[in-house]
């Protein structure tokens, strides 16, 4: 399979959310044990150099994949959380090919060599799943008529505190394997994921080092607030189109708020889940003890925020932190055109997860304790 489509991929999944948006609204923490969880045996993945596991963790199985067979040598583990919708890790491509979703943004092979990289799977969602199942942005749906027919059950846990829930359940299996270096575990979030990440490295003990990639620190709400209003500053729209379309997300807050079951106009993600992703995280990462990395491309709406952390960081006393915008990137650190589009040939996934690597080793200090 062709690298160009990993490139797209999450453009895609970001303008599918927006554009969802804009027709709806314009039309087990710190324990040596886990005594409810059990854990199948390992399988190795075919095509693919990796190991999926599932657990058992209070009635919900787990799925996730960590890249490599090799599970007697202890190295640091990165456990990554991915962004919004139901995509699986694996997809079975109509071609024949069987590869990655996320990985394949950057050279997974050569950082495996040195890190466990572990993914954990959308709950309700199989890890493996093929392209005849997957709609356009390659999110895992019931009826293939219909875009949105997400699995019933995705939907029913498809919030942050479910998500949190099960990534704490993962690093504590973590912790029980000989093949984990226990002293090294860094979480990577993107997008969706941050918000996840944020809330487990605020508590988790046994985490040692964050990265926060592309993330919103104040909620999925505020960049659909921020959207019209820099389009009104530019020139894009009537500011006082601008001003009622805020007025109208006012609106839909009140209305998500009093029915959370809710799915606007039937499509999309419940309100709950919404709700959930809309709380803000400065209070988590200004009081995180661990060292955090922060990466978001400066035509990024979506991270806007992401300029200020530094303040936040100063007027707390935090210190072990850096912050690095790409300047010109949107959301999955791609250049923008004139018009604000993204060029999928310019593509910097790999730079920045390369930036990452040598800030963790060379200076976030965790591997000098």
């Amino acid at each position: 399979m062709k690298n160009y489509h990993f490139k797209i991929f999450y453009f895609m999944r970001i303008r599918c959310r927006y554009l969802i948006f804009l027709f709806i609204i314009f039309s087990f923490i710190a324990c040596d044990s886990v005594p409810n969880q059990t854990a199948d045996s390992p399988s190795d993945i075919d095509q693919l150099d990796a190991s999926l596991f599932s657990i058992i963790d209070q009635g919900d199985t787990i799925q996730f994949i960590k890249v490599d067979t090799d599970l007697e040598n202890p190295k640091p583990t990165i456990l990554f959380f991915q962004g919004s919708l139901p995509v699986p890790l694996v997809i079975d491509f109509n071609d024949g090919v069987r590869d990655f979703v996320m990985f394949h943004n950057f050279d997974y092979k050569k950082l495996s060599e040195k890190y466990n990289l572990v993914i954990i799977s959308m709950p309700f969602v199989p890890a493996i799943v093929p392209e005849t199942l997957l709609n356009k942005q390659w999110a895992y749906i019931t009826d293939k008529s219909d875009e949105f027919s997400f699995p019933e059950k995705y939907q029913e846990a498809n919030y942050l505190d479910k998500y949190v829930e099960r990534g704490e359940a993962v690093i504590q299996f973590l912790m029980q394997q000989k093949w984990v270096d226990k002293k090294h575990i860094i979480l990577f979030g993107h997008s969706q994921g941050c918000k996840v990440g944020t809330k487990i490295a605020a508590k988790n003990e046994h985490v040692s080092a964050f990265a926060f990639f592309s993330g919103n620190p104040l909620g999925r709400i505020d960049q659909y607030i921020r959207s019209p209003r820099l389009k009104a500053q530019k020139g894009q729209m009537d500011p006082e189109e601008a001003q009622k379309q805020i007025d109208g997300i006012y609106d839909w807050w009140k209305w998500m708020i009093e029915n959370p079951d809710e799915i606007p106009q039937h499509k999309g993600d419940r309100n709950k889940a919404t709700i959930s992703f809309s709380t803000s995280l400065i209070d988590d990462l200004t009081n995180m003890k661990i060292p955090i990395y922060i990466a978001y491309g400066t035509e990024d709406i979506a991270a806007s925020y992401c300029d200020l952390l530094p303040i936040d960081f100063i007027r707390a006393g935090k210190k072990n932190y850096k912050v690095t915008p790409y300047v010109g990137l949107e959301h999955n650190f791609m250049k923008v055109d004139s018009l604000g589009n993204p060029i999928p040939t310019e593509f910097y996934w790999e730079k920045a997860m390369d930036d990452f690597i040598e800030w963790l080793e060379k200076e976030s200090g965790i591997f000098e304790k």
